[in-house]
């Protein structure tokens, strides 16, 4: 990351340090269509078959995750935070994610009566416990990159970046999903954080967005050392008596961040610096890319496809 005038707002961008040198010369396209990102969560466990909480399999096109949950609690005439899901999902593309919902055993529910554009039930079961954020086993990717007629040596670089990937992992920056459009919510994190002021919206999610942002940068200056395999894991900052590993080299508009983090009392934790993606496979076109991968929990798609192209999101 570039150092930063006095108490400027950061501002995403695309020029974090990239693992596979030189850079990607071929622009690709994501989103065209929504089935060309798709996205299919894969629980940890087997639920159970009995219990108070109603866990609900749905294919979403075109909605968000929170918006889902709302739709869900207003049918079945709950309060919100009775539906709960494991983690947030594009709004982009058709994604298939578990939702759990709080209710009396027995619970009987027409769900012919549920009509919500984009949104389909797939499955329903019953488990003993509700689904909390971050409890899946990983996400199964089926993504379609479209670009150009490529030249023979472009044709072999890409899968030599391929195979590399696949052998080697890639960093695990936070996409550019988690720092809201043009960055907004990192506006207003600095808001919070550094001004203390109030602000609406959710306020984990600002948290979260600087914290991302705090530990991107961290992963970046290590993969520019060359130490990021060596050195694991990353902080992601929180309430701490002893400074975290990294905070030597925030600028002041960072320091305050990591000082708002701990005022408001946001828990200390780590995250890996690279991941590998599991069952990885792609097949060509003459004008596309189509790739099939798993990643853990928290890992983003985006970050694999950036290694590989210059990356043109058509939903945005």
């Amino acid at each position: 990351m570039h150092a930063m005038a006095r108490h400027r707002i950061p501002q995403y961008s695309d020029d974090l340090f990239r693992t596979l040198q030189p850079l990607p010369t071929i622009n690709g396209c994501i989103k065209t269509l929504p089935d060309e990102f798709v996205v299919d969560e894969i629980l940890p466990f087997e639920p159970a078959g009995t219990g108070e909480h109603l866990y609900i399999e749905i294919e979403k096109t075109g909605a968000n995750t929170g918006w889902v949950a709302y739709q869900l609690a207003s049918f079945l005439e709950v309060r919100d935070l009775d539906v709960s899901y494991a983690g947030r999902k594009d709004r982009h593309g058709v994604t298939t994610q578990w939702f759990s919902c709080y209710l009396p055993t027995g619970t009987d529910v027409d769900w012919t009566l549920f009509s919500v554009e984009g949104v389909v039930v797939k499955s329903m079961t019953w488990h003993r416990s509700k689904l909390r954020r971050g409890q899946l086993q990983c996400n199964v990717f089926r993504i379609k990159v479209r670009h150009g007629k490529l030249t023979e040596s472009q044709g072999r670089d890409l899968v030599e970046r391929l195979e590399q990937l696949s052998d080697q992992g890639l960093p695990n920056y936070f996409g550019p999903q988690r720092f809201g459009r043009d960055g907004h919510n990192l506006i207003l994190a600095d808001q919070l954080l550094r001004k203390g002021e109030r602000v609406r919206g959710n306020r984990g999610m600002l948290i979260s967005a600087a914290r991302s942002w705090l530990f991107n940068g961290f992963l970046a200056r290590h993969l520019e050392q060359g130490d990021a395999q060596e050195v694991a894991q990353g902080p992601l900052i929180g309430k701490s008596r002893d400074p975290q590993p990294g905070e030597e080299y925030f600028d002041e508009t960072e320091q305050a961040w990591a000082a708002g983090l701990r005022k408001l009392g946001a828990k200390v934790g780590t995250r890996d610096l690279i991941v590998r993606p599991d069952e990885m496979s792609w097949s060509a076109a003459e004008d596309a890319l189509v790739l099939q991968f798993r990643l853990p929990p928290g890992s983003y798609a985006t970050s694999l496809l950036r290694e590989l192209f210059l990356v043109k999101d058509e939903s945005l």
